[in-house]
């Protein structure tokens, strides 16, 4: 029990600690409900986390229990693939370079916010980016995908995200 509460506190103390500010958008409930927060050096650099927030997920009585097939049994996981049934909220952190000219990748920035399995599937989603210079629409678009932990830092890795003026997929 001890080694417990050691636990956790040494984990809240590494996310307090290694938190990087985003933005503080205080007052969310006009958002829509799927969107995205980016600082400046975000966009132009990379250099910055971008904030993501989208609706996930099924019930199991959705796909029948079975949905995915892990070791061979038919079954289902909460809160992954297709469906609006869980709202998730992370950081990313673009992977080197310009983000706005090309594809590119990104980190979670919290080794289990998304899930505590060693998956997750993603459905493709196009985030509303809020708060964009000259309050044109812009989109971050991220395909979809089955994302593996890294077996090292225990992070995700999304692929292929872009931006775009236009939405590119329908978040179903």
């Amino acid at each position: 029990m001890r080694k417990k509460i050691v636990l956790i506190m040494v984990l809240t103390v590494i996310a307090m600690t290694a938190c990087k500010k985003i933005p503080n958008m205080e007052n969310r409930s006009h958002y829509p409900q799927n969107y995205a927060v980016m600082s400046d050096n975000s966009m132009k650099e990379g250099s910055d986390p971008i904030e993501i927030t989208y609706a996930v997920g099924h019930t199991a009585q959705d796909c029948n229990n079975s949905c995915i097939t892990l070791y061979g049994v038919d079954g289902h996981v909460d809160c992954q693939g297709w469906g609006e049934a869980c709202i998730v909220t992370i950081r990313i952190w673009p992977i080197g370079g310009e983000t706005k000219s090309a594809t590119f990748n990104a980190l979670v920035d919290t080794v289990w916010s998304l899930t505590s399995e060693d998956f997750f599937i993603m459905p493709a989603r196009s985030l509303t980016v809020m708060g964009t210079e000259e309050n044109a629409p812009m989109y971050l678009n991220i395909p979809s995908q089955i994302l593996f932990r890294d077996t090292t830092t225990q992070q995700f890795t999304f692929k292929g995200l872009f931006f775009s003026n236009k939405p590119a997929f329908s978040n179903e």
